[in-house]
């Protein structure tokens, strides 16, 4: 049986996914305007209209620059991504029983008390109000698939777990983790070759003082972009982070085996949700300092 989400969650995945691709985006974009201004500032012609079109090209690039750093879509894309998995964290130990919405009198305390956990999320993450407007969804905030989870036994709500979060997070962890080290040597390499062409153009016109138009800014600009980006994606410390984590879901796997009562259920839930969001609580506080 598979869980479906809240729709706060939904939301919030969506504007976070939203925020990313607009950072992205208009990070490429400003630095596809600073290589072009730079490519033209090379084969500078004698005229007012082309010096105009460069300067022009260079504004372009300073009010894209203003205008990401007043949007702070990088702030969002990691706030909206911490909210996400906050309320992922939660719908898991609802359906699972867990501690804090552990078997009570009444199931409608526990869905009451999940709906006030939704509350206090949205209420402490408002400035992503804006972003989290753009999406619309009128599902409901505890899913049918919810409660008919919560509903089962003790061994089908572990043998949902396992399948559905333990051995689902462990495979997206150990992936990203591969593709991030892989994304990490390519731009590595993209690094290294743009340097040694600066130095290369360099060097050249020591042996060919004649010519003028040499691109050694333009591959000075192209390195900085690529740090940059690398910078942005943080492709080794996710490479680092998401492996040691897949690790320890590994780990806590293993300690299922000696799950036979309602608490050892839930402290096993508790334990491994707490690897779950340990990551994306680490650099929603980086995005702060």
């Amino acid at each position: 049986m598979n869980l479906t989400y809240p729709s706060l969650y939904r939301v919030a995945d969506a504007a976070s996914l939203t925020a990313q691709k607009r950072q992205l985006r208009l990070t490429i974009a400003h630095a596809s305007l600073l290589l072009i201004g730079s490519v033209m500032a090379i084969n500078n012609l004698p005229t007012k209209e082309y010096s105009l079109t460069v300067a022009f090209v260079f504004f372009l690039a300073l009010g894209l620059s203003i205008f990401l750093g007043i949007k702070k879509y990088e702030k969002n894309w990691y706030n909206g991504r911490a909210v996400a998995e906050s309320i992922k964290t939660a719908t898991w130990r609802y359906s699972m029983r867990a501690v804090p919405f552990g078997d009570a009198a009444s199931v409608h305390s526990r869905r009451s008390e999940f709906r006030n956990m939704l509350n206090n999320i949205l209420r402490t993450n408002n400035e992503l109000g804006e972003y989290i407007g753009e999406h619309q969804d009128t599902n409901e905030q505890i899913t049918t698939e919810m409660n008919s989870i919560r509903a089962l036994s003790l061994d089908e709500r572990k043998a949902v777990y396992l399948k559905n979060r333990i051995d689902e997070q462990r495979q997206w962890y150990a992936q990203k983790a591969s593709n991030n080290k892989k994304m990490q040597r390519r731009w590595f390499c993209a690094i290294s070759a743009t340097q040694l062409a600066a130095i290369s153009c360099v060097l050249l016109r020591i042996a060919y003082p004649d010519w003028l138009y040499w691109p050694t800014d333009t591959f000075v600009l192209l390195a900085s972009f690529c740090i940059s980006w690398v910078q942005l994606k943080k492709f080794n410390e996710l490479s680092s982070a998401y492996s040691l984590t897949a690790q320890e879901i590994g780990i806590i796997r293993g300690q299922s085996e000696n799950i036979s009562t309602e608490e050892q259920l839930s402290e096993f839930v508790n334990n491994a949700e707490l690897a779950f969001s340990r990551e994306h609580t680490q650099w929603v506080a980086r995005q702060d300092t």
